[in-house]
């Protein structure tokens, strides 16, 4: 079963009372696995994926240790069943 790791940042905005930012998940793909996370924690939703549902620029993904490089087919990208997904929020700025 996939892990989805959050990054300080992101971990924030869990309820009171949520002390691990790890969330065990289920899904095939990096898609199936951010609902599965947004179901238990549906306030992550807004800061991970925009309008649209794409997700937001300023969000980094990491897949067993390798960054996601092309975010625009979340449901493209596969996950083994023992992945570990890491949210980051990118820093950006000027």
């Amino acid at each position: 079963m996939p892990v989805i790791v959050l990054a300080s940042a992101l971990a924030r905005w869990l309820p009171a009372g949520s002390a691990e930012p790890r969330l065990r998940v289920e899904g095939t793909t990096l898609r199936d696995a951010l609902e599965a996370a947004f179901a238990q924690q549906p306030a992550l939703r807004g800061y991970v994926l925009d309008e649209q549902g794409a997700l937001r620029h300023h969000v980094a993904v990491f897949i067993g240790g390798q960054a996601l490089r092309d975010k625009t087919d979340l449901a493209a990208t596969s996950v083994a069943a023992d992945a570990e997904i890491y949210l980051l929020q990118a820093l950006s700025g000027g």
